[in-house]
């Protein structure tokens, strides 16, 4: 898309300058149309392979990519959220991302200037060596980076492969982020929905990673959680080979499961869509994820993906969470005296030691107390309503049930 020279400003400033290949814009939209037309032909000859919503979303973040403009700001808006220009990073997590971002000097459509940043290529081995890089800290911090943008900024670089880095040459040695054309920006609900998912997966919760997808807009065409946990953990397992092939033989398993299943025969089989919608917006991160892993994997060094990004996903659900005031409390009318008594006690008592509640009590036939306080899990802003299902068992219930009955036919 464009070629980069270093160049020195009249002022003596050293700068990179990004120059747009000219005719390259028309030669991208005519590949996307061809792109586009072939997605449809497919699509036409078999429904089960319908990628036109890839092409769509892949159009819609190229168009931007090709004005320099949008770059500059982009870069602008990255730096600011991570702070790399402040001493203070996200007030909600302990320690701050600690990478550099070149400042933009100038930008036109075709042309953005940028300080120019003296660091070591990632595929650069022996310089990674002599300059004594830590390879596996450099991948923890670019990780903790991109989980800045994802669940606390709900904005981030789409494009994290190797020549989209460099690494500084002065201790301590910190990433250098570049090349802020292909960023995508989430909505606050998205956000929340990854954070969940992620967090669904270090609690192996499969509840809360079904109601992450519905968040999502993620839609299963059959009833697989277990199948559907173990292939989201391994998507944030550690970047190792066995659990590629561990991945290839789930996705096997998959098949033989809905096989089975659904009756299907061979051909059905082979394509056959488990998922019955899939989110644009999710198109990205999923990039963004595996690319992660092949950065761990080109750089020969093993990263606890899940461990590293579990802080921020936590800190943006907390962050969301109801606080001890009124607004706590469900707005639903007060029923009684002793209701009134109860939402008071429930307000003084507070979210520290109270995580979420539904009271309801009736007396002579009629509803005295229905009060639902709270959130509905740790990682679960969502408010606790009177008519919120809880999923738990209790065999003392039937039991009980049972005595009564039991009871009641000996009198």
């Amino acid at each position: 898309m464009a070629q980069v020279h270093r160049a020195t400003l009249k002022d003596g400033q050293e700068v990179v300058v990004k120059v747009q290949h000219q005719g390259i814009k028309e030669i991208i939209l005519d590949d996307l149309k061809n792109a586009k037309s072939l997605v449809e032909w497919i699509a036409w000859a078999e429904p089960a392979l319908d990628f036109n919503f890839l092409v769509d979303e892949w159009h819609k973040e190229t168009i931007k990519e090709l004005d320099f403009n949008i770059e500059a700001e982009n870069t602008r808006k990255v730096s600011m959220n991570l702070g790399v220009k402040s001493e203070h990073g996200c007030p909600k997590l302990k320690e701050r991302v600690n990478v550099l971002i070149p400042e933009i000097i100038q930008s036109t459509e075709k042309v953005l200037i940028l300080q120019y940043m003296d660091g070591i290529r990632l595929n650069d081995m022996d310089s990674l060596e002599e300059f004594g890089v830590s390879k596996k800290n450099l991948v923890r911090e670019i990780t903790r980076a991109y989980a800045h943008q994802i669940y606390i900024d709900g904005f981030f670089n789409g494009d994290p492969h190797p020549g989209n880095f460099l690494v500084s040459k002065e201790h301590p040695h910190r990433p250098i982020l570049l090349d802020f054309g292909l960023t995508k920006s989430i909505s606050s609900s998205m956000k929340q929905a990854l954070a969940k998912m992620l967090l669904a997966c270090a609690e192996v919760d499969h509840v809360a990673l079904l109601a992450a997808f519905s968040e999502m807009g993620f839609k299963l065409r059959v009833d697989m959680p277990e199948h559907a946990m173990t292939v989201v953990n391994l998507f944030y397992a550690n970047a190792m080979p066995e659990n590629q092939q561990s991945l290839a033989e789930e996705r096997e398993k998959n098949k033989q499961f809905l096989k089975e299943k659904r009756n299907l025969n061979k051909k059905q089989n082979q394509y056959f869509n488990p998922v019955d919608a899939f989110p644009v917006d999710a198109i990205i991160f999923m990039r963004v994820i595996n690319l992660l892993q092949g950065l761990s994997r080109t750089l020969h060094v093993q990263i606890p993906y899940l461990d590293i990004m579990r802080p921020f996903a936590e800190s943006t659900l907390l962050g969301s969470g109801p606080s001890t005031t009124n607004q706590w409390i469900y707005n639903s009318p007060v029923h009684s005296d002793v209701e009134a008594k109860l939402r008071q006690l429930l307000i003084e008592l507070g979210n520290e030691k109270i995580l979420g509640v539904q009271v309801c009590a009736y007396k002579d036939g009629k509803v005295i107390i229905d009060t639902a306080a709270g959130m509905l899990g740790r990682y679960d802003p969502q408010p606790v309503q009177p008519d919120t299902l809880f999923p738990v068992f209790s065999a003392t219930k039937g039991i009980t049930a049972g005595m009564v009955h039991w009871l009641v036919d000996k009198r």
